[in-house]
């Protein structure tokens, strides 16, 4: 049994080794310019819009103002094209950013010099998430340096991320449907599956949440990350006790409804904490897992349906 436990503790320190923070930083630090056009009020605007953060979007209990963004940086990355409807526009400026958030009246003409443009409408809530979608190679250094791509980006991540713990759950279930000899021998998968990879996955998270979030990812991070996790760890401890009680069969999807859920809430409380710089309670987590568990079975159910047919 204590060589079981080191063996476990030793390939979970391997993965934990394995998650490279100066990487999710370098991710965040991406060459990246985004060209303004329009008039010098319209570019007002759209600075404004940039540096906005749309929390109540998060379905979190945030509230109040909260300084979010670095000036300087925000700056760095942005080309200024003040242009009159009509006026010449500087095709060259156009040409050295990534892409182009432009005013509507001179959308075609900026399209004459850049394929990548956006026309403003701060009330388009669908606009932060279209920029996303299209510039996914940096995506993290957009939602570091802009607030408004913020709940967005931190959705993507977590839904993929609960996802293929849902998913993991399966994966490691496999010994269970297999002949008794062989399920002797490749059980340690699903010790494996629950015990480290969920839980590399989930500090994963974590990490690029704080990136995201627009901070650097430092040492003095982990001490935080080890309290919310074991908080979090204490609230799937008590979800899972209701396992114990069900048939392995349905078991399975409630294991992975919950893994989904679990997954949800440590990446909310990571968000939660790192905007308001408030910890969280016990009941906070649980009342996110609870939130997003009937989703979690849905996806899980849908998962359990397909392991069957294939």
């Amino acid at each position: 049994m204590a060589s079981e436990e080191t063996f476990i503790i030793k390939k979970l320190w391997d993965e934990l080794s394995g998650i490279n923070m100066h990487k999710i930083n370098r991710a965040c630090q991406q060459n990246l310019q985004i060209g303004l056009i329009g008039s010098s009020e319209m570019i007002e605007e759209m600075i404004k819009w940039l540096i906005s953060f749309p929390y109540a979007s998060l379905n979190l209990p945030i509230d109040g103002n909260y300084n979010v963004y670095n000036k300087k940086e925000v700056m760095k990355r942005l080309i200024l094209v003040p242009t009159s409807a009509g006026g010449e526009i500087n095709g060259k400026l156009i040409k050295a950013s990534n892409f182009c958030i432009v005013e509507p009246c001179l959308a075609d003409a900026v399209k004459e010099h850049h394929l990548e443009v956006y026309i403003f409408d701060s009330n388009d809530a669908g606009l932060a998430s279209q920029i996303l979608a299209n510039h996914e190679r940096i995506r993290f250094t957009l939602s570091h340096n802009f607030p408004v791509f913020r709940p967005e980006h931190a959705k993507i991540e977590i839904q993929e991320t609960a996802t293929q713990n849902a998913a993991w759950v399966f994966i490691s279930a496999l010994p269970s449907f297999l002949p008794a000899p062989h399920r002797m021998i490749v059980a340690p998968l699903e010790i494996f599956a629950d015990f480290i990879v969920l839980t590399v996955n989930e500090i994963k998270l974590m990490f690029e949440i704080i990136g995201l979030m627009g901070e650097k990812i430092q040492l003095k991070h982990v001490l935080e990350i080890i309290l919310l996790f074991s908080l979090a760890k204490a609230s799937k401890e008590i979800a899972t006790l209701i396992l114990r009680s069900i048939p392995y069969q349905s078991a399975l999807v409630v294991k992975a409804a919950l893994a989904y859920a679990f997954t949800w809430a440590i990446g909310e409380t990571m968000v939660f904490f790192i905007v308001t710089r408030q910890r969280v309670s016990l009941d906070f987590v649980i009342r996110r897992m609870r939130h997003h568990f009937k989703q979690g079975l849905v996806r899980a159910t849908c998962m359990g349906k397909k392991k069957i047919t294939n």
